[in-house]
């Protein structure tokens, strides 16, 4: 059977990223795992990502198909 890793670059999404988590949540099947790369934020993108329990990957901000890159590269699903 497959597995589905979600990656979401983010670079100071405080105001977005809960509804998107909301939105996220509410997948079926969910999903096998959820990766944020986060792109330098000066902001609360990381805290709210951690609250919620996702694996968060702290980095520069290169670009968002690079931070796709790094985040495909951690995942663990197919």
């Amino acid at each position: 059977m497959e597995t589905v890793s979600i990656i979401i670059p983010a670079l100071n999404e405080e105001r977005a990223l809960p509804e998107t988590l909301k939105r996220l949540a509410e997948l079926s099947p969910e999903p096998d795992e959820i990766i944020l790369v986060d792109g330098a934020s000066a902001d609360r993108t990381i805290e709210i990502a951690e609250a919620a329990g996702i694996h968060v990957i702290s980095g520069q901000p290169t670009g968002r198909a690079s931070q796709m890159n790094t985040g495909a590269a951690a995942s663990s699903c197919d």
